[in-house]
């Protein structure tokens, strides 16, 4: 084995959302870190690692999320370095509305008029500083109520199930079928002291047999929203909402078209940028 890396070079347009999901599609092919700049990102792997056939199995992974082109325009070798410390340096805290704040532990506050949300997020996305994130925690302010029954689709970090015991839920479960989002997301459960009501699961939807949720949540992209739509609407109590993000303005028609053929009704959609967070109720 080497100490040898090599430093991909990805030319990702200036969309964070963009830059935030790169990592954790491709993470599993064997890279350490990533750091980001004004071009594009960089991922770290040992030099033995990498193998010309994955860029053509990136581009496969990223047509299938619908992400725009991504290439690779530099291939350099470097000594091993302590890639989270390099990631670690470019989160800071960040406030999402009025009374809440995302923050990093190695960044901490202490604000009683706050809720201060303490997240690590280790290239997992869901750090707050997407507008999608944002978007979705606006809602939950509004829609989660005391005593909430919630489900976290795609949890990522674990922001939004955390939040919604921040609010006054009662139980949260969080799932998600990427192995850095079941560790990252107990993680920050703990992080966050709400260990004993938010349950990270890794896998699909069949990993959570529960219904008669008052709340679900997804903030993931627009197809695997309507592939999964079915599924969490089923999981819904009547009467419960659906809060979804991770959604471009383009999207709200087709989306409100399928929440109302499986008879929902829309409450409310915001907008932040070109993204949108839909609230419907069964």
């Amino acid at each position: 084995m080497t100490d040898i890396f090599l430093d991909i070079h990805f030319s990702i347009p200036p969309d964070e959302y963009i830059r935030e999901v790169l990592p954790g599609v491709i993470s599993d092919l064997g890279f350490d870190g990533f750091v980001e700049d004004e071009r594009g990102v960089h991922g770290y792997i040992k030099k033995e690692l990498w193998m010309e056939t994955m860029e053509t199995a990136i581009r496969e992974m990223t047509d299938q999320l619908h992400l725009p082109q991504i290439d690779i325009i530099g291939i350099t070798e470097i000594q091993n370095q302590n890639w989270n410390q390099e990631w670690e340096k470019s989160i800071q805290p960040i406030t999402i509305s009025e009374r809440i704040i995302v923050t990093p532990s190695w960044h901490p506050l202490e604000d009683p008029s706050k809720i201060i949300l303490t997240i690590d997020p280790k290239m997992t996305f869901g750090t707050g500083y997407h507008e999608t994130t944002r978007l979705v925690i606006r809602l939950m302010e509004e829609y989660i109520a005391a005593n909430d029954f919630v489900l976290d689709v795609g949890t990522g970090t674990g922001i939004l199930a955390i939040t919604s015991i921040k609010l006054g839920a009662a139980k949260a479960i969080g799932v998600d079928i990427d192995e850095w989002s079941f560790d990252n997301g107990n993680e920050n459960t703990k992080r966050n002291n709400v260990d004993a009501k938010v349950s990270i699961r890794i896998g699909s939807l069949e990993s959570v047999p529960e219904t008669a949720f008052d709340i679900v949540l997804a903030n993931i992209v627009r197809n695997t929203i309507l592939e999964l739509l079915d599924s969490m609407v089923l999981k819904l109590r009547a009467g419960g909402k659906i809060l979804l993000s991770g959604l471009l303005a383009k999207d709200r028609e087709p989306i409100e078209t399928a929440l109302h053929k499986r008879g929902l009704r829309t409450l409310t959609s915001i907008q932040e940028n070109e993204w949108i967070a839909i609230a419907a109720q069964k």
